[in-house]
């Protein structure tokens, strides 16, 4: 659907009055809303609604309902993991439901009249809830039926069981693959090792058109100043550089006067560029424009369009708002170059362990044995992490610190826990910028900042960094002395308000949950043949022109030189040869 909202203001019925009067304005508050009535449909228990009935929107005049995703008590890696994953698909899509979702262990689990659970786990995992004779399958079971602890058809239960550790995450993988998910018109769908289940993306070419965008085509109408407004994101690991692009496809009007007419093209509030509109090509014109330098290091554009549609002859004319009028067409597009963020900080998180929408051969490490709460408050973590991601082909798992294996370390790695709790902790200690002391139970003073006690003891340290294990890739540290703290910091990567409060590489958060963050990498500088990669074309063009100009002039100069070097040389072979025949005579 879409709302549009035209308005055309006058403040009085007398022709030049209004075209050059600035009280005449019209303004849409910030607060307004348009306010919608709608019933869910009722609900089956086929897969292929899914996430309906679990996620969906709710009436403020019901009982709200909560969506519980329960592990089994002795959960292994690979159970913990499937539940991350699933977590973190269904948080990208509570942006719009804003249900309340939570992890738990089956030995916490509470029984809701209003709560829709997802079970995972292996077959055996829950017999109070769930009872299969063929418990030996390597298959995924994905199954929903009515909660049997609710009057409410509407409230479901979800088994997604198998007992192959591989073969349980494909089946989560599929319930964030809508193409097959839409194909189950049953309750009941097993996932076989061969089935297909991931999600990839389109291979880029770089062009983003604005029907890409989901913009389609801009009209604009009316004569004066005429503008419209475009933002575009790309993933948090790229950064727009001078060698994109964005090119416009227009059309206009024929009637205007086209010594006055012009279209400006500006960028994050700076205009990059301009041109003038041409009579001869009010059908068909175009307008390409690099990006500027002073845009770099953002993967953020807001993209404003001003058309200057002026008429010969009408300023003291009441004017109609349909003419003149401008069109930029929908294949007009970005072309955004493979630009990637340089150094790990918190501005570009998610980055690197979410790369270009997919999880990013990333390994989170955490204690051995989580409680519910703590278990909850990570899935959080990585919920936040999920809504960068759009397509399940990446590589993300959770291994208790006791599996770790030396290939696991090599991956982009977030560790997670106290130095008892943890025993990757002691052993990355001496990368850390604010260390341990010796009985690991308080940090000490650096460059930085003079800790005092027992501030030490009660304090999280977040540490963003090149890997200990693989200089390759990051390693984001998440630990305090007393583990309280650092669960309740967790809320710094995990509520969008307080996560904006993070900046630079280092963080340290005292219990009363107060935050100080730092800096402590220096600043690396490009080459500069990475530098002349950026430049667009025609900057390219007028450095390599400038490259043969000095390289001719030095050849000019060598050559002159070497001339007038040898001229003087002849000269002197000549004099001394007069000398020579005067002296005989």
């Amino acid at each position: 659907s879409e709302l549009r909202i035209e308005a055309y203001l006058r403040l009085s019925d007398d022709p030049c009055v209004d075209d050059a009067n600035s009280a005449n304005w019209f303004v849409i508050k910030g607060g307004t809303n348009i306010k919608t009535t709608f019933n869910n449909i009722i609900s089956n228990n086929k897969i292929a609604h899914f996430p309906y009935p679990f996620l969906k929107n709710q009436d403020n005049g019901n009982d709200l309902e909560d969506l519980l995703i329960v592990i089994p008590d002795d959960y292994t890696d690979s159970e913990l993991s499937a539940a991350y994953i699933l977590n973190s698909y269904l948080q990208k899509l509570n942006d719009i439901y804003n249900n309340k979702i939570s992890i738990t262990k089956y030995g916490d689990f509470q029984k809701g009249e209003n709560t829709n659970d997802i079970f995972i786990g292996k077959f055996n995992s829950f017999p109070n809830e769930y009872i299969e004779e063929n418990d030996q399958s390597d298959e995924c079971l994905i199954k929903i039926s009515n909660s049997p602890y609710s009057k409410n058809i509407n409230i479901k239960n979800m088994m997604i069981l198998c007992n192959d550790d591989d073969n349980l995450i494909r089946g989560v993988k599929v319930l964030g693959n809508q193409e097959l998910i839409s194909q189950l018109s049953g309750d009941t769908y097993k996932v076989n090792k061969d089935l297909k289940v991931e999600t990839v993306p389109d291979t880029k070419s770089g062009k983003i058109t604005f029907d890409n965008m989901g913009i389609g085509e801009i009209q604009l109408k009316g004569v004066f100043r005429r503008e419209a407004g475009i933002s575009y994101s790309i993933p948090k690991n790229k950064v727009f550089s001078q060698s994109d692009k964005l090119k416009i496809f227009m059309r206009y009007s024929d009637n205007l006067d086209f010594d006055k007419s012009l279209v400006t093209v500006y960028v994050n509030n700076t205009p990059i560029g301009s041109k003038k509109l041409d009579k001869s090509k009010a059908l068909n014109d175009e307008l390409e424009l690099s990006l500027p330098n002073d845009i770099n290091y953002t993967n953020y554009l807001d993209i404003k369009l001003g058309f200057d549609l002026i008429l010969k002859d009408t300023y003291c004319e009441k004017r109609e708002e349909d003419m003149p009028w401008a069109l930029v067409t929908r294949d007009s597009y970005l072309y955004i170059g493979d630009n990637d963020t340089e150094g790990y900080y918190f501005s570009s998180y998610s980055a690197p362990f979410v790369k270009d929408e997919i999880f990013n051969d990333t390994a989170m490490i955490v204690p051995d044995s989580l409680s519910s709460k703590e278990m909850n408050s990570l899935g959080k973590v990585i919920g936040f992490l999920g809504k960068d991601v759009t397509y399940n082909n990446g590589d993300f798992k959770v291994i208790s610190n006791l599996n770790v294996t030396a290939d696991d370390k090599k991956k982009n790695i977030i560790v997670y826990g106290t130095p008892k709790t943890n025993k990757l902790i002691p052993e990355i200690n001496d990368e850390l910028w604010f260390k341990y002391d010796a009985s690991y139970s308080k940090f000490l003073s650096n460059e930085k900042l003079q800790l005092t006690e027992p501030f030490s003891y009660k304090i999280a340290n977040f540490q963003f960094d090149i890997s200990k294990y693989n200089s390759q890739k990051a390693m984001l540290v998440l630990t305090s002395p007393d583990n309280k703290v650092l669960e309740d910091s967790l809320n710094y990567l995990s509520v969008t308000e307080m996560f904006q409060k993070l900046n630079g590489d280092c963080a340290i958060i005292d219990e009363e949950g107060n935050i100080k963050t730092y800096k402590m990498k220096k600043e690396t500088t490009k080459p500069v043949y990475e530098k002349v990669e950026e430049l667009g074309s025609n900057a390219k063009i007028m450095l390599i022109i400038i490259g043969l100009f000095i390289i001719f002039a030095v050849i000019a100069i060598v050559l002159y030189l070497y001339k007038n070097k040898s001229k003087d040389k002849s000269d002197k072979d000549k004099i001394g040869s007069r000398r020579r025949r005067y002296n005989k005579k």
